[in-house]
């Protein structure tokens, strides 16, 4: 079986870290490395502490000296990995105890590039042994949750998020990955979870004002490298639009 180095982003994140990186410990394959990336957190908060820690993987933390953001922070965490495969995390969320082993067989067994699975807001009970497999195509990644903390890839076919995007890094890396034709799967069962819901909460996420401002920008980033792009990306930016007054109108009731 050949080596991962999983990365974890990692700011502020002192209450939730630990049960990140004891879902990574408790996987029926381990990691060879786990990165955790530390993007400049408050002193009280550092990161430094996990060196202490005791895991059945090499655990490397790097501090950034400035906070850059989640994109840069995976960025340095891939450029100092040294798996065949890396793989991603958050230190607010948690994998599956197989998520690694059956993402690892399917990558093998089917030459993929990058593979993708499910996510659950909260712990999912059931998991599938043998889960299906589907082709990720470009309306799939506007209309699922290809969610970085499912994502496995090769490390050679590894492209670099977005640092000018604090937000939506994770779809635009998707989309440019499949326009430079990379082979990209979609495993079907619930492989990670998180303690937060993904819109509307807490973190990065949590201004939904924002993130519609992110999306749009994305798409036009790509729109403007990638030419073949622009009828989907004017698609994509009008259903934004029209989606964006319902989803925020929505979180309002709900407050």
């Amino acid at each position: 079986m050949k080596d991962v180095s999983v990365i974890i982003p990692y700011f502020n994140s002192k209450e939730t870290i630990l049960i990140s990186l004891e879902s990574v410990n408790n996987q029926t394959i381990k990691p060879f490395e786990v990165i955790v990336v530390d993007d400049h957190s408050d002193v009280e908060h550092s990161a430094k502490f996990l060196e202490e820690c005791q895991f059945d993987f090499k655990l490397i933390v790097h501090l950034h000296e400035f906070n850059q953001g989640a994109a840069t922070a995976r960025n340095t965490g891939i450029s100092i990995s040294s798996g065949y495969y890396v793989a991603f995390l958050d230190a607010d969320d948690a994998w599956v105890e197989n998520k690694l082993e059956l993402q690892l067989n399917t990558m093998m067994n089917h030459n993929l590039d990058y593979l993708y699975s499910n996510y659950s807001e909260f712990y999912p009970s059931i998991n599938v042994s043998v889960p299906k497999l589907s082709k990720v195509r470009i309306g799939d990644v506007f209309l699922k949750n290809l969610s970085p903390v499912t994502l496995i890839a090769k490390r050679s076919e590894m492209l670099f998020f977005d640092p000018r995007l604090r937000r939506c890094d994770d779809y635009k890396l998707s989309i440019e990955a499949l326009l430079k034709e990379k082979k990209i799967g979609l495993l079907h069962f619930n492989s990670s979870y998180g303690f937060k819901k993904a819109i509307g909460e807490s973190g990065l996420t949590g201004s939904i004002l924002k993130m519609s401002a992110s999306f749009i920008y994305a798409n036009i980033l790509l729109q403007i490298k990638y030419p073949k792009f622009f009828f989907w990306g004017c698609g994509f930016i009008l259903f934004e639009l029209l989606k964006f007054p319902v989803r925020f109108l929505r979180t309002r009731v709900l407050k």
